[in-house]
């Protein structure tokens, strides 16, 4: 499957671009900065859910890839957090991608 470029939305789409995504995904990959600032939003709450593993992200020098099952926990911190850079993915595929905050791309079966 590949991503069609949505581009930016206005909040009200992209809350129910993400809202349609998360219903669909069974996991996720956050990427962040390896250190504070707000790209790093949300990195210690994902790094405390269970399940989740890290490793090195080469979309950009010293940053990571937290990445695990999409389950409730994740699910809510995807709705209470502003992330910087994020995938969704459903059975092993990439079906959602915030790039910036808010760049966005889905498959066909999301949009």
């Amino acid at each position: 499957m590949s991503l069609r470029y949505v581009g930016r939305l206005s909040e009200l789409e992209g809350r129910a671009q993400l809202h349609r995504g998360l219903a669909r995904a069974d996991a996720f990959r956050v990427h962040v900065p390896d250190g504070d600032g707000p790209l790093s939003e949300g990195r210690p709450e994902f790094l405390a859910l269970p399940g989740v593993e890290v490793g090195p992200w080469d979309g950009m020098r010293d940053a990571v890839e937290i990445s695990g099952p999409l389950t409730e926990d994740a699910r809510e911190l995807f709705l209470r957090l502003r992330l910087w850079d994020f995938q969704l993915v459903r059975a092993g595929t990439v079906s959602l991608q915030v790039g910036d905050f808010e760049d966005l791309q889905v498959d066909d079966q999301s949009s």
